[in-house]
């Protein structure tokens, strides 16, 4: 398995190199030298990024815990029976929670390094109220969606985690019943916040001023994230008990009471 990992790893980091060396020899020449702070920073960039998807691809970094390997192989029956013509995949699903925590984990440090690199020194600048609210928000949801699995785990809930990955966007997107609304909106605010973080930079020309999003793009994705987390609370809620079976024979001795009492009235 080990020795599997390591050859493709091997090969995409032989893309990586390449893609190291197009890079530097187009942007980081200038008359006729090597800008060599701007072969570092690409360097550095392209490696997180790379071993980030890597990662993602062939580990468990990004995907959710199964808890129950008998009821992940019994999911993987049902699955393969279903849809005869798809495969089960035998690999954990992707955790929604843990991929927004690596994406800006990747995005932000990527952009710190290309700001202090390339546009001026980061060491003089003030702390930045959007990487911190950001980095605040995923790492607070890895931390309490952590805590629930941990609960589910503990309390030996089945899990719709116990199924095998059906795809990357299927996976954090569903719950138990198939897609879900509070998985999409969280989803379509991160993808919104990252678009407007990196348009932000590049507007930046000079300094290492990380951008700063508005007070209502934060709240937004804070309020998703707080709503996704409380309806994930639930999606492995046990079943409700029925309500209590009353004896027949309780009952029958109820309703002959009153007809007793009828009997024995004085006419």
């Amino acid at each position: 398995m080990i020795i599997k990992l390591f050859i493709k790893m091997k090969s995409f980091f032989n893309i990586l190199l390449l893609c190291i060396l197009s890079v530097c020899l187009t942007s980081c020449k200038t008359n006729g030298d090597y800008d060599f702070k701007c072969v570092a920073a690409i360097a550095i960039i392209i490696t997180i990024s790379v071993l980030f998807l890597v990662l993602a691809r062939y580990s468990n970094i990004l995907r959710d815990q199964i808890s129950n390997y008998d009821e992940f192989d019994t999911n993987a029956q049902l699955l393969q029976q279903n849809r005869k013509w798809k495969i089960a995949n035998n690999t954990a699903p992707f955790s929604l929670t843990k991929v927004q925590f690596g994406l800006w984990t990747v995005i932000i440090s990527s952009v710190y390094i290309y700001l202090s690199l390339f546009k001026g020194d980061c060491a003089v600048s003030g702390p930045n109220q959007t990487a911190l609210v950001l980095m605040g928000i995923f790492a607070g949801n890895a931390v309490a969606s952590a805590i629930i699995d941990k609960n589910e785990i503990n309390d030996n809930r089945p899990r719709h985690q116990n199924s095998p990955s059906e795809g990357f966007f299927i996976d954090i997107l569903s719950d138990s019943s198939g897609i879900s609304l509070n998985r999409f909106q969280n989803f379509v605010w991160t993808i919104i916040a990252i678009v407007v973080y990196l348009y932000k930079v590049s507007l930046i020309k000079t300094g290492c001023e990380l951008p700063e999003l508005s007070d209502t793009l934060l709240a937004l994705t804070g309020i998703s994230s707080a709503t996704y987390l409380i309806l994930k609370s639930k999606e492995n809620a046990p079943p409700v008990q029925n309500a209590p079976v009353i004896d027949q024979s309780v009952m029958n001795i109820k309703q002959t009471i009153p007809d007793q009492n009828l009997a024995n009235s004085p006419q």
